[in-house]
């Protein structure tokens, strides 16, 4: 496929200075000129502020300058430059009084009536204009604290704010460069392709509204996101976005999903086979989700990691090869969406099957947090993560082995609460992801990633590894309600690193290397072209 914009964007680079992010924080066509909640700085360097022109107006009712009247107190004409006239006897005709000279056009302080309403109009089309320059340039120097910004606010996000971001929270937070001002973010690995053609495929929502993708070749070089790689324009303004790519049979598959701007959940789907983005059957069923500014919606590959057999090549918290088998026996799909403002549906679909069916309600969790999943590794049991409504990050699992005896601590084949562990006080409409860590955002925007030790009910974390995501001047925090995606793959030393995607502007799409056994975090940003 040829793709333009190409770069040298080299991943592995070192740290920038620490940008201070602040203490805050999504929109397509017509977008105004747009500023960032989370920096009181322009967000990049190609944004450009508009100044409207200085325009000085006399206040009403100024008096306006006027000759001297050629009158005198008696209003007869006394200038000696006054020719005289003469009748047709050659007699000289007296000078007239004011009353026999034509009369004058009435005035409103000092201007003929005519033009009066012309020069209104003009003086209020001035005014107007450098209201929206004042406003417009200190709406673009001033901190955000949180709260709604200047321009149009969703009617949701006054009383909402934390449950909201971007251009929701204000239409000058809109991006004009780069990547969507709350853009979702996801992203799909491909470990049996790692020689051939890429080794990541990151998608994004481009600032214009599309969804496209970018990918990391094998020389460590990003490419695509640009025209070429759009893969749908109907993506509503910061829709979350997930995919979920696997192989089976010798064809390589790529599903990716998001909300539209009537809220209905959408797929398109790949093949190596067409090259050809098409809607998937989950279209068919017009599934709507709950209509809010900034919602979550998760799918994850249910079966072995993604389609690969070999359990010895999925990466384990030591850096060493799995040595457990996986149960892949059924291959397939999991996908969550929220219906209401407390509640998540599950559908599921499976190699084979024609249609999507729906599995499973949640209730009491928070619509506008996003849902993590783990469902690829050895033994029966699937993973999910939730933020319920008091804005704590619950880790449930299912055995879905019916062949086991169910018992009152171990039932199967239902979704239970793993109340050994949870992470509480997290960000009211964190993103969740998890590849080897669960990671969250806090209440003050950090990144944080957890180490859990997956045990059906006896699920607990390992707390000496906790971390934070960042830099070497300490956490580098997201934009408040960033998504995130996340992922752990081998590097060409025989490592594993780790890859933490999110936003910490607005218009970028930020990157965070580690090895998984620790060290120093680089940071980088991927090359999003501007058009």
């Amino acid at each position: 496929m040829e793709t333009t914009n190409k770069r040298d964007t080299t991943y592995m680079i070192s740290t920038p200075p620490e940008e201070v992010p602040p203490e805050d924080d999504s929109p397509s066509g017509n977008a105004p000129e747009k500023l960032f909640p989370h920096n009181p700085e322009p967000a990049s360097s190609k944004e450009v502020i508009h100044d409207a022109p200085e325009v000085v107006v006399e206040p009403w009712g100024t008096n306006v300058n006027r000759p001297d009247s050629p009158f005198s107190v008696d209003e007869t004409i006394v200038s000696g430059f006054q020719p005289l006239a003469f009748d047709e006897k050659g007699e000289p005709i007296p000078p007239r009084r004011e009353s026999e000279l034509p009369a004058e056009k009435p005035r409103t302080f000092g201007i003929q009536r005519r033009y009066l309403l012309g020069i209104i109009i003009l003086i209020w089309v001035l005014l107007l204009a450098i209201g929206l320059g004042v406003g417009l340039g200190l709406g673009l120097k001033k901190d955000n604290n949180h709260g709604p910004g200047s321009g149009f606010v969703d009617p949701y996000c006054v009383g909402n704010p934390d449950y909201c971001i971007g251009g929701s929270l204000g239409s000058n937070y809109y991006t004009t460069n780069g990547t969507f001002n709350g853009s979702g973010i996801a992203l799909a690995t491909e470990f049996w392709n790692h020689q051939q053609r890429k080794i990541m495929t990151v998608y994004f929502q481009h600032w214009s509204g599309d969804i496209r993708w970018i990918q990391l070749t094998p020389q460590g070089q990003w490419i695509g996101g640009t025209k070429t790689e759009m893969i749908a324009t109907d993506a509503k303004n910061a829709t979350p976005i997930s995919v979920v790519s696997y192989a089976i049979n010798g064809t390589a598959q790529w599903h990716v999903f998001y909300l539209d701007t009537d809220d209905i959940v959408r797929q398109k789907q790949n093949t190596n086979a067409t090259n050809i983005w098409q809607d998937g059957p989950l279209n068919e069923l017009n599934l709507t989700a709950y209509s809010a500014p900034n919602v979550g919606l998760q799918a994850c590959w249910y079966g072995n990691y993604y389609g690969d057999s070999d359990a010895s090549k999925f990466p384990t918290n030591n850096g060493q090869n799995n040595t457990i088998p996986f149960d892949a026996t059924t291959h397939g799909m999991h996908l969550w969406y929220p219906s209401n403002e407390s509640t998540f549906i599950q559908y599921g679909w499976y190699e084979g099957q024609e249609q999507w069916a729906e599995q499973h309600s949640w209730p009491n969790m928070n619509a506008h947090a996003g849902v993590g999943c783990y469902s690829w590794g050895p033994g029966s049991t699937t993973y999910a993560m939730m933020v319920d409504e008091s804005s704590t990050a619950e880790i449930w699992w299912k055995d879905t082995d019916t062949n086991l005896t169910s018992t009152s601590a171990h039932p199967i084949n239902t979704w239970e609460n793993a109340t050994k562990y949870a992470i509480n006080d997290v960000y009211a409409s964190t993103s969740l992801g998890f590849t080897q860590y669960l990671y969250a955002q806090m209440k003050d925007g950090t990144i944080m990633g957890h180490q859990i030790d997956f045990e059906a009910e006896n699920t607990t974390s390992v707390e000496e590894n906790v971390f934070s995501v960042g830099g070497a001047q300490g956490p580098v925090l997201g934009i408040k309600g960033t998504h995130m995606s996340v992922t752990a793959v081998d590097d060409q030393s025989g490592g594993t690193s780790l890859y933490v995607f999110y936003q910490t502007r607005g218009d970028d799409l930020s990157v965070f290397i580690r090895d998984i056994k620790g060290g120093q975090w680089t940071q980088g940003e991927l090359p999003i072209p501007d058009e």
